[in-house]
């Protein structure tokens, strides 16, 4: 019986070898699982730390740092580009970064119609008036610009639609990026849409 274990596992492992030779020559994919695997550029947004700590107006606010995301095609469904963009959104990327998008804070992503609804886990729905402002804007921002087909985005908790997230800035909308011109620049601001 161990004879036959040793030929087999043997047998298996030169098979493997060949096969990794084989396809170390040819032009196509070694692996057939990465056909499945979706990779995406995503812009994240992090709130500047400095910003934060002094108030600067002469600093910018927000940071952005691109990333490359997977999902795995077949899990698209159950969870999709658009939550890991916000699950990354939790993890410091850098030095002089801060985020307001904690752990376990977004419950669920849906898009329709180009409008992103973004539900919140309403146990994590607590700060003040700068940590609504800057989720809002990083969520916001890190959507639209890194999914074409996001133009707007709508906040809910726990499922339903709220007036207010944190209780300091009208949630009950849609929020979207307009660009406007400050000091002969174009700035993209994040605001409440026009239904």
């Amino acid at each position: 019986m161990k004879k036959t274990w040793k030929t087999y596992m043997g047998f298996l492992l030169a098979l493997i070898l060949s096969m990794g030779m084989m396809t170390g020559c040819g032009g196509g994919p070694a692996d057939t699982d990465e056909e499945s695997v979706l990779d995406y550029s995503v812009k994240l947004y992090y709130v500047s730390s400095e910003y934060l700590e002094t108030g600067d107006e002469s600093i910018e606010p927000m940071i952005m740092t691109e990333v490359l995301a997977s999902t795995d095609a077949e899990m698209s469904e159950v969870y999709d580009i658009y939550d890991i963009a916000l699950d990354l959104l939790t993890e410091v990327m850098g030095e002089g970064m801060d985020t307001m998008v904690k752990v376990e804070m977004v419950n669920d992503t849906t898009v329709t119609d180009g409008v992103a609804v973004v539900d919140f886990n309403g146990e994590a729905m607590h700060g003040g008036s700068m940590e609504e402002v800057y989720l809002i804007e990083q969520v916001v921002r890190t959507l639209v610009k890194s999914f074409d087909e996001i133009t707007a985005v709508q906040f809910t908790v726990d499922g339903q639609t709220v007036d207010s997230l944190m209780g300091h800035l009208e949630a009950n909308c849609t929020y979207g990026l307009i660009s406007v011109e400050e000091d002969g620049v174009d700035v993209e601001l994040v605001t409440i849409m026009e239904e």
